[in-house]
């Protein structure tokens, strides 16, 4: 059984030299500088998340000169966009460290992330105005749902188990978000755009979704962002302790399982900007 998504390739060997070794590099030097992180991290994380499901989708669009577009494959784009974020937090970090305001890192790159992220969109949109299929109209309301999607998962969660909404109010949600909009993206792409997905396991579900008597009511989408729910709403009851006890590694747990889900939602809706599918 197929495991990996289909366009998954290992960059030319150069390529992932270059790569794996400046991703130690970075990950080394942020471990020396020992920056704050905490829920608040994950939140400033979310948008360099983001850029990098926009890396892959102009990847996809065969936007990148030669040269570079081995880095923004998959899986090559995680490391690439890890460069690109342990580069600006540590240059951040330096810069925090000279003018005695540390605690404004942490701000300051999702600040900066944001920023790059907006750029982006800017250029996703200018690039695709002009053709024949662009519509803003299903990104904007993937973007939407979830997050109503997002506010009645936590509000259920706080309601249910307070104490697991305080410990995690600022990490959960974003969790929940990240697969929430990745859910939903998936799902529309399924069942209105006409995309293919490419991710086995999500592949399994929505045909599995297919054989089931709603499929021609509901169709075949929505068992799988039903699916994503249930995960993140028990990775986030599960792991609230963890990262009660833990701040930094449960927040470095938590932003992980955010960016697999920000990174695929965000390919998706920049990819829905104008469907060539």
């Amino acid at each position: 059984m197929q495991i990996l998504p289909t366009s998954f390739a290992l960059p030319p060997l150069p390529y992932l030299v270059v790569l794996l070794g400046g991703a130690g590099l970075v990950t080394a030097l942020l471990s020396a500088a020992e920056p704050e992180i905490d829920q608040r991290a994950v939140v400033s994380l979310l948008p360099w998340m983001a850029i990098g499901g926009a890396f892959h989708a102009f990847e996809q669009l065969a936007l990148y000169p030669p040269l570079y577009e081995p880095l923004f494959g998959t899986p090559a784009v995680y490391l690439t966009t890890l460069l690109l974020t342990g580069g600006v937090w540590l240059a951040l970090q330096a810069v925090g460290i000279v003018r005695g305001n540390e605690d404004t890192v942490v701000r300051n790159l999702g600040l900066v992330g944001t920023a790059i992220f907006v750029v982006l969109v800017v250029v996703r949109i200018w690039q695709s105005i002009a053709q024949p299929t662009f519509s803003p109209v299903w990104p904007a309301v993937s973007l939407i749902v979830a997050l109503a999607v997002t506010a009645l998962v936590v509000l259920a969660i706080s309601l249910w188990r307070t104490p697991v909404f305080v410990r995690t109010r600022y990490a959960g949600p974003v969790v929940v978000f990240a697969h929430a909009l990745d859910g939903v993206s998936t799902a529309i792409g399924a069942d209105v755009v006409g995309a293919s997905e490419q991710s086995p396991l999500p592949r399994l579900i929505m045909e599995f979704a297919g054989q089931l008597p709603t499929a021609d009511l509901l169709g075949v989408g929505w068992l799988f962002l039903l699916v994503k729910l249930v995960i993140a709403a028990a990775i986030v009851v599960s792991f609230n302790r963890y990262l009660a006890d833990e701040p930094t590694e449960g927040a470095l747990v938590f932003s992980l399982i955010a960016a697999v889900g920000m990174g695929p939602a965000t390919n998706n809706l920049f990819l829905f900007l104008a469907p060539a599918f």
